[in-house]
Order: C-alpha cells, then sequence, then structure tokens
C-alpha cells in the first residue's frame, strides 16, 4: 500500500510539472497511464484545469481557451469505459 501511494505522488509531481512547462505530450500519457491504474484519478481534470488557466483562457478564444478541461474530461471517460470492457 505504502509504495503504491509513493507511486501516486510521484506521478502527480511529474505531470504537475509538465503541465507547469506546457509539455501537454509528457502530461497526457502519464494522465492515462494513472487513470488506468488507480481508481479515482482526479488529477487528470486537475492538470486539464492548470493548462487551461495557464495557457488557454483567453476571453476571444470561445471553447478552444477551454480544451485541456474537455480533454481531459474525455480522455477520462475513454479510459473508465475501457477499463470496465478490459477487465471483465
Amino acid at each position: 500500500m505504502q509504495n503504491n501511494f509513493g507511486l501516486r505522488i510521484v506521478l502527480d509531481i511529474l505531470i504537475f510539472s509538465a503541465v507547469i512547462h506546457g509539455w501537454w505530450f509528457i502530461a497526457v500519457p502519464l494522465a492515462l497511464s494513472g487513470a488506468w491504474k488507480y481508481a479515482y484519478f482526479c488529477e487528470f481534470i486537475i492538470a486539464g484545469i492548470i493548462y487551461d488557466s495557464l495557457f488557454g483562457l483567453v476571453p476571444g478564444n470561445g471553447v478552444a481557451g477551454y480544451a485541456g478541461i474537455i480533454l481531459s474530461i474525455v480522455l477520462l471517460l475513454l479510459v473508465a469505459i475501457l477499463k470496465r470492457v478490459l477487465r471483465r
């Protein structure tokens, strides 16, 4: 149990640092692997909110300004559906 918690903390730190630097191509695979391994991995949605807060929420962008949040919710739902189908 302790090793599992430590791995989750390390994964969260890596995702957070990738989002802060704008490396979405590193943050998304890390978040997908975390969502696959852990039952409730809400850090993925938090990373989308942080990414949009840093790089996206410009008044003239419209829906495109919320791309990080929308993408994180859609990918989290897809992983949840895949987990349910494949782990039967």
